[in-house]
This record gives structure tokens, C-alpha cells and sequence, in this order.
């Protein structure tokens, strides 16, 4: 069985999804705008600038934000204006005119290239999506698992909980996502490791459910994402016996000089427990400077089967987002027809069994 670890269904981005408000929403957008990697283009010629005005200082909290009328604006593009000119980035590719991915478009791709079953990933910037992510699941049970969000800088708060037990519980969800980055997003100063979070954590572990631990600061560089992952070690010392995946697998891109990788030590470290599964994700990232099939990144593949081997690794694609640079089955092909260090047995595993297990054990 083939199982994609990360996909997504939403609906438009540009709306209130699940907020009370449009800007409610809208806000998480423009932050994940201002350091993503795609460029911004003024829109009316296209040519790419380094013009852009979303957000001011570090950069690190949503108080960070300018009025700049940050909204969607169709065939994939995130818009804003600036003195008068428009300008966007292509976060989603064209082909989703209204900036919105049902879950029967999600099923018509994995039906295309022959997927099983995915895990519906969610996060702050796609919307406030629990019910949303519930109905697929209801309406499709043998084709997807999905993930409950909670507002992570509150998982101090019993309301938090309750809102997990709910969607666990009541809405059928079966895992949580969490993503760490959004405590110091919302000025809180403790890391997710911090004492502060223990009974949100314990709870977490007697609820029994697969945690897809998001490790991304708000603040970009290597040092902030190091500090993150350290964080994530202490915390593995008290959690290590939970289920954990760790999504989109480690920031290559934050270790890039030079069009050069060099990943560090104390990077590897975290990932070394024996309950964490890794994803591999390449495209979504590298895809942007690589073409297909990525033959700059079989040195990091192979590294990550070296050190992880083939029960600690899974596929994930990243749908609908990663058709911006390549098809959903490449997304599939670069690593099931191009690795040829992993057996066909191993790669069962990695590109199916190893979520499966995840979420059946």
C-alpha cells in the first residue's frame, strides 16, 4: 500500500477558513510570506523583486506585520499592495484558480497515480480546519488519516486540551499536528520543551495518538532552527516513548552556502530516537532550485537511510503545494525509481508501511 505522509485539503486561502475573520486568517499567510523562498513579482509585468513590505524588525512575532491589504488572489498567487502596485508570490501552483483544495480533488490525484491512503496535514495558515479535515475523514475513511490542531502557545491551557479530546474524540481525528515555531510567533518566551507544557504533554501521551512534531522557529538561519531542534532533543528526553513524525524532514535549505549542504552533527542528533519517522520531502524545497530527479540530493537521501534505516522513514509529497515544482507521482518517482541504495522491500516501507504502522499500531 502507498501511503503519502502529507497532504493538504483547505479551502480558499483567501477567506476566514475556520477564523473569525478573514485578517484573523490572512495574518498567518503574511507571515509565512515574508520568509518564504518562492519569489515576490510585481504583478503587473511579473519581474521579480526583492520589494515587499510584509512585515518589519526580526520578523519573528505577527506584531511584526504591515497594513499592506495581504489577500488572496487567485491561480495560486498571494497578493498584496504596496504605494499603489500590486505584488504576490506563487505559493500554490495556477491550476487551483480559487486558492482552495477540496478533499475530492486530493482523492482524484491519489486515484491518478495509484496512492492508497494520506495523512491530511494541517497548520494555522490554512485555517482553523478540525471540522473541515473531520468531514473528509468521515466521508473518505478508507483514504485518509487525519490531524487535529490546537493553538500551540496555549497548550498550557486546559482549553487547548479540551479542543484535542474533541477532535480525537468527537471528530474522528487521529493525530495531533504541532507546530513549534508559533509560541515564539505569538511572543510567548518559554520553548515548547519548557515545564510549563508538561501536563498538555502527559495528556498527549496517555491519549496514545501519533504526533507530527513541526520543528520550524519563526526566525530564519541555521542558529534559530538549531536551537529549535535542541529544544526538540530535551524534549524527547521526557517524550521519547511517543509516536512521533517528523515532517518535511531537517531545513536543508538553512544549511545551503553556495548552492552547498553541509548538514551539522548536532543536527542528526534529535533524529536519532527510535520512535521518530522521518519524512522525506525533497521537492517541495530543493525542487525550487533542482530540477528533476534530484540527483543533488542522493547524497542526503542515502545519509538519511544510513543513519535512520528503512523503519524510520516516510514519503510525503506535500499536495497540493508541491505541483508548483513538479507533478504529484514526480513527487513519488524521484525517490521510488531513483534510489537504487534501497531494496523494493525497504521502499514498501518507506513509502507506505511506516505510516501505516504509525497509525494502526
Amino acid at each position: 500500500m502507498i501511503v503519502d505522509s502529507h497532504a493538504h485539503i483547505f479551502p480558499p486561502l483567501g477567506g476566514p477558513s475556520g477564523f473569525a475573520s478573514k485578517r484573523g486568517h490572512t495574518r498567518y499567510l503574511q507571515h509565512q510570506m515574508a520568509g518564504h523562498h518562492m519569489p515576490t513579482q510585481r504583478t503587473a509585468d511579473n519581474t521579480i523583486t526583492s520589494r515587499q513590505k510584509l512585515i518589519e524588525g526580526d520578523g519573528t512575532t505577527l506584531k511584526d506585520l504591515t497594513d499592506v491589504d495581504f489577500h488572496g488572489g487567485g491561480f495560486g498567487r498571494l497578493t498584496w499592495s504596496v504605494d499603489g502596485a500590486n505584488y504576490h508570490k506563487q505559493y500554490l501552483p495556477p491550476t487551483l484558480t480559487q486558492l482552495s483544495a477540496p478533499p475530492e480533488l486530493m482523492v482524484a490525484q491519489m486515484n491518478y497515480i495509484g496512492v492508497d491512503r494520506a495523512v491530511l496535514q494541517t497548520g494555522h495558515l490554512y485555517g482553523r480546519l478540525n471540522r473541515y479535515i473531520s468531514n473528509a475523514v468521515k466521508q473518505s475513511p478508507d483514504r485518509f488519516w487525519g490531524l487535529a490542531m490546537i493553538d500551540e502557545w496555549l497548550a498550557d491551557q486546559p482549553g487547548q486540551l479540551r479542543t484535542l479530546e474533541r477532535a480525537i474524540g468527537e471528530l474522528g481525528l487521529h493525530g495531533l499536528w504541532f507546530q513549534t515555531g508559533n509560541l515564539a510567533m505569538h511572543e510567548r518566551n518559554e520553548a515548547f520543551d519548557d515545564p510549563v507544557f508538561h501536563p498538555f504533554w502527559d495528556h498527549v501521551r496517555e491519549m496514545r495518538i501519533p504526533v507530527y512534531m513541526n520543528v520550524t522557529p519563526a526566525a530564519p538561519g541555521p542558529d534559530p532552527y538549531l536551537a529549535e531542534l535542541a529544544a526538540f532533543g530535551r524534549w524527547l528526553e521526557r517524550y521519547g516513548d511517543l509516536p512521533v513524525l517528523y515532517p518535511h524532514g531537517l531545513a536543508l535549505s538553512r544549511f545551503m552556502t553556495d548552492g552547498r549542504i553541509e548538514i551539522p552533527e548536532e543536527a542528526w542528533a534529535p533524529l536519532e530516537n527510535s520512535n521518530i519517522i522521518v519524512e522525506l520531502l525533497i521537492p517541495i524545497f530543493q525542487g525550487a532550485i533542482w530540477e528533476y530527479p534530484y540527483s543533488e540530493a542522493q547524497p542526503i537521501l542515502h545519509e538519511y537511510f544510513q543513519r535512520l534505516g528503512p523503519d524510520r522513514l516516510a514519503w510525503g509529497s506535500d499536495m497540493p503545494n508541491v505541483e508548483r515544482h513538479c507533478t504529484y507521482l514526480q513527487s513519488l518517482d524521484y525517490l521510488r525509481n531513483h534510489c537504487d541504495f534501497i531494496s523494493a522491500d525497504d521502499m514498501e516501507k518507506i513509502c507506505g508501511g511506516n505510516v501505516t504502522r504509525l497509525f494502526t499500531a
